[in-house]
């Protein structure tokens, strides 16, 4: 068989999913908590969802001084996403969120909760796909036009983390399309608990 595609700009040392992958250390009650369907999860993945490289987004390396990424990359879009779309899921690794098994993940930029009463995560940091390089709105933008949300995947039966496009607000103007137009960045909220931890871990740094 030959090499799976990868999109362009993808970087080298992470591996490329079109699926999931579970960490060796999953137990099988854990396992079966990713296969069980809430009845409050009504968000879902269609089956005929493309797998593979999105056609919908492009990574794009930033070379702004002023953007809080530069010398990264961030996901830009290839056309118009309307409002309260599916983007793409988030892939990762899906692992406990318990010791030990959590010490590998605590660095990472690219963890997010799938349950928390199951106390499972998904890192993107060694493997995933384009929505590990969805940045976080402040210093870039007004507001985030994305989020990350939790959705089941009608194509695996399982749950799972996606990407997608804020609903239209309220008091926007009737004449405003909404949603995020073809070349914008997709930006989401990291959450002030995620720049909080940051900002600590930078002043432990400090001399």
């Amino acid at each position: 068989m030959g090499k799976e595609a990868v999109p362009k700009n993808w970087p080298a040392g992470v591996s490329y999913l079109s699926q999931p992958s579970c960490a060796a250390h999953i137990t099988k009650p854990q396992y079966q908590m990713t296969k069980t369907r809430p009845l409050d999860i009504t968000t879902e993945i269609p089956r005929d969802f493309p797998r593979g490289p999105s056609s919908l987004v492009r990574i794009v390396p930033i070379h702004e001084p002023s953007h809080p990424a530069n010398g990264q990359a961030g996901l830009f879009a290839t056309r118009h996403l309307p409002a309260a779309s599916l983007v793409l899921p988030y892939y990762g690794v899906i692992h406990s969120s318990v010791p030990p098994h959590n010490a590998a993940h605590e660095q990472s930029d690219y963890d997010l909760w799938l349950d928390r009463d199951a106390e499972l995560a998904v890192d993107a940091e060694k493997a995933g796909n384009e929505a590990r390089f969805v940045n976080d709105f402040r210093g870039v933008a007004e507001r985030p036009n994305c989020e990350f949300r939790e959705c089941w995947d009608l194509r695996r039966g399982e749950r799972c983390m996606a990407v997608f496009v804020l609903p239209a607000r309220k008091n926007a103007s009737k004449k405003a399309v909404g949603g995020v137009g073809k070349g914008e960045e997709l930006l989401v909220s990291y959450g002030k608990g995620f720049w909080g931890t940051r900002r600590h871990e930078s002043e432990d740094a400090c001399p």
